[in-house]
């Protein structure tokens, strides 16, 4: 049995007003993306037809050659920021569609922000990650010195498969990967898609993992990447990948650090971590990037706590330090504004 897993993915990018969103039980209905443009329509075809091997990556919508955005740019936070729910569709029959909560800082509505997507772990739901860094988030980008980015947090349960791993599962009826990079970066990045240099990944457990894996699958849509207390390994308790050897080894970290080259990565271990699935992951995933010789910008430390929210709310400081070093460092200089209305 896995401990209680928390997924955090940090900054989530959209550009468009908010709405307030009350965490005790208020949820939005209404279905738009962020900036107003509407949810796209999802692609026909799972991603794992295009994954069947340990060398397969995806071209997948959102990459790198969608819009000439290329810096982030340096502004401060007016106030605290809002989190609005889109509720996204479903790449599979299992559920209709998942709600993606979406924070937006304090910032004008056409100022392009670098997004961050949080995921979450089993058990787990997209609010309650986000509200663990919701707080963290408003510090950081009004009085703490970060520049703001937006952090999206989507839906990674299933009803078949209630450990989905953020992956496709090989019967089709969670087919959560392809939902994330086909459905939720095209909903909530809408009128401007952001370069693989304005967009990150962060994740806690089994997010952890899928922040990791999801990166090294898909390297044109990722350049940074943080896992908080995950594992970098197959850990598949509800068969998502069939026992099948070669689907397992398409979604094994361990084995494809080279897809990490040139990737920023933050790996960050509870101290008092019980679960021999996660104790010592972060050390050893750390050694294996170090050995590839592949130009990874690579920080890893042990922080005091536990595997719980407390601990993904304790270390989201440091996850806000770290990403923003790397989307500051993104090429350009001068923000591009998104269109105005």
């Amino acid at each position: 049995m896995r401990a209680a897993a928390l997924f955090v993915i940090s900054a989530a990018l959209v550009v468009g007003s908010g709405v307030a969103f009350g965490y005790a039980t208020h949820h939005f209905g209404k279905h738009q993306s962020a900036d107003e443009a509407g949810v796209v329509a999802p692609p026909t075809g799972p991603l794992s037809e295009a994954s069947s091997d340990s060398t397969a990556t995806t071209d997948s919508s959102g990459g790198t050659d969608s819009a000439p955005v290329s810096s982030h740019p340096v502004v401060k936070a007016g106030g605290p920021g809002t989190v609005t729910e889109l509720n996204v569709p479903s790449a599979d029959s299992d559920w209709k569609s998942r709600p993606v909560f979406v924070y937006r800082p304090d910032v004008p509505a056409n100022v392009v922000l670098p997004v961050v997507y949080l995921l979450h772990g089993v058990p787990g739901e997209p609010d309650r990650i986000m509200r663990s860094v919701k707080d963290v988030l408003d510090q950081a980008f009004t009085t703490g010195g970060e520049a703001p980015f937006i952090v999206a947090a989507p839906t990674g349960e299933g009803t078949a498969h209630n450990d989905t791993e953020w992956a496709d599962a090989q019967d089709g009826k969670d087919m959560v990967e392809t939902y994330l990079v086909r459905n939720v970066i095209p909903a909530v990045e809408g009128k401007t898609p952001r370069p693989a240099s304005m967009r990150a990944i962060v994740g806690f457990s089994m997010g952890g993992y899928g922040a990791a894996n999801l990166t090294l699958r898909h390297p044109d849509l990722f350049s940074q990447f943080a896992s908080l207390a995950g594992y970098f390994h197959v850990d598949d308790p509800d068969g998502m990948f069939g026992s099948d050897s070669t689907v397992e080894a398409a979604n094994t970290p361990d084995d494809m650090v080279k897809k990490a080259a040139g990737k920023r990565v933050l790996l960050l271990e509870d101290q008092d971590e019980t679960d021999p699935l996660i104790q010592g992951e972060a050390s050893e995933f750390a050694q294996r990037l170090h050995d590839c010789n592949c130009g990874v910008d690579l920080s890893w430390h042990l922080e005091p706590g536990g595997h719980t929210y407390d601990f993904v709310t304790a270390v989201f400081p440091k996850v806000i330090s770290f990403l923003d070093q790397g989307f500051t460092a993104a090429p350009g200089a001068t923000p591009t504004p998104a269109p105005a209305g």
